[in-house]
């Protein structure tokens, strides 16, 4: 049998087509040659034209979304178990939205379909909250069904046994069984997304931007007067800021550090707090002061010298070869007799090789411009000079 190419296939096919067009028209009196024909001609040219187009962009689009489905969510395919929710349950987020379902990894089965996204909670909350459509509720961990149904606009995570919803522009929280256990006439903050308690604790704002601290009784331990409060990553200790002031309370709200101004930092072991002066001070979560100087970095520094020295070499920056030995100039680098160490923010001060603090980190930058000479810089572009006792010479 005598092969076909595919260029012979599609020209037969095309001269077919247009003896098709021809004889369909010719029932109507067209002629080939006539005005109408030519416009007839030009007409399906376009259109055949666009639909062409329109074929290769649907084809190179299912492509795309064909490669973009397979590298963006493999991680997350069922044949992986989908996302990690439990040892029997899996997520598996689909490509396109609303499509994501859950599965039992031991079955195969597909437990809930049609989800959007899902958050899981914190500590040892069981519940984790779903979008299905525009509503939101509640499916256990341990075998994917649904024990709130989604019927909120607007939803978050269970923390502390409870969870915030929105009802009629009223945020409320219920506990594992959709049963409202908390409502403290909190209005619903479009703007704010943390509605979680933290420790036993939630943190509310009102329209005047003060902070207050609810727990979960709904009762406000901290009244809403404050410029801003924030949880530790542990949970177990709170810092509180009024009027350029913070205190950090413990889990029982005692307070182990008292009013400081500074920006105060909850470390894992200790309180850091950066002095107006851009020191660090170290406390324990006693309120006792480890230490109230501490630095990050020294750095020594160095500076040109007058005198000019001569180098001669063969080879340019980019290893070729000069056609003659070229010779240039440079001040050679002596090290400077005072070195800049960094302490808070990431400020600058000047210290002795053996460790004596010559000024407080006072400048963004320094660098050495002579053996015991310095250009500071304050802020910006605004520089000074300093000598090696820490005077601005003037």
């Amino acid at each position: 049998m005598k092969k076909v190419s595919c260029k012979l296939f599609f020209s037969v096919m095309w001269r077919g087509i247009c003896q098709s067009l021809g004889w369909f028209f010719g029932l109507f009196g067209y002629k080939r040659d006539g005005k109408f024909a030519k416009c007839v001609w030009g007409v399906f040219a376009v259109s055949a034209a666009i639909i062409m187009a329109l074929l290769a962009g649907a084809g190179i689009y299912g492509l795309y979304e064909a490669i973009s489905r397979k590298c963006y969510w493999d991680n997350d395919h069922e044949y992986d178990g989908g996302q990690y929710i439990s040892r029997t349950i899996g997520y598996v987020s689909d490509y396109d939205w609303g499509n994501g379902y859950l599965v039992n990894k031991k079955t195969g089965e597909k437990i809930l379909k049609g989800i959007n996204w899902i958050a899981k909670p914190l500590d040892n909350d069981t519940l984790i909250c779903f979008s299905k459509g525009t509503k939101r509720g509640y499916f256990n961990m341990k075998d994917g069904k649904v024990v709130i149904k989604p019927k909120y606009d607007h939803a978050w995570i269970f923390s502390d046994g409870v969870a915030a919803v929105e009802e009629n522009g009223q945020i409320k929280f219920i506990d594992g069984t959709g049963k409202v256990v908390i409502d403290a006439g909190i209005g619903y903050d479009p703007l704010k997304d943390d509605y979680v308690f933290h420790g036993g604790y939630l943190v509310v704002t009102d329209d005047q931007h003060r902070y207050g601290l609810m727990d979960l009784s709904g009762k406000f331990v901290l009244e809403k007067e404050y410029d801003y409060i924030k949880v530790a990553s542990n949970q177990k200790y709170w810092c509180v800021y009024k009027d350029d002031k913070c205190a950090v309370y413990n889990k029982e709200l005692d307070e182990i550090l008292p009013y400081i101004e500074g920006s105060v930092s909850l470390e894992y072991d200790a309180i850091n707090v950066t002095m107006p002066d851009h020191t660090i001070r170290k406390y324990d979560y006693n309120g006792n002061i480890i230490d109230d100087f501490y630095v990050s970095d020294v750095l020594t520094l160095e500076y040109e010298k007058d005198e000019i020295l001569y180098r001669s070499t063969t080879v340019d920056e980019n290893g070729d070869e000069y056609a003659e030995p070229f010779v240039y100039s440079y001040h050679p680098k002596a090290t400077a007799h005072l070195r800049a160490y960094t302490a808070g923010e990431d400020y600058q001060g000047l210290m002795t090789a053996d460790g004596h603090v010559i000024t407080m980190p006072l400048y963004e930058n320094i660098e050495a411009i002579g053996y015991d000479t310095y250009l500071c810089t304050v802020s910006n572009d605004d520089k000074v000079v300093v000598n090696g006792k820490g005077e601005v010479v003037r």
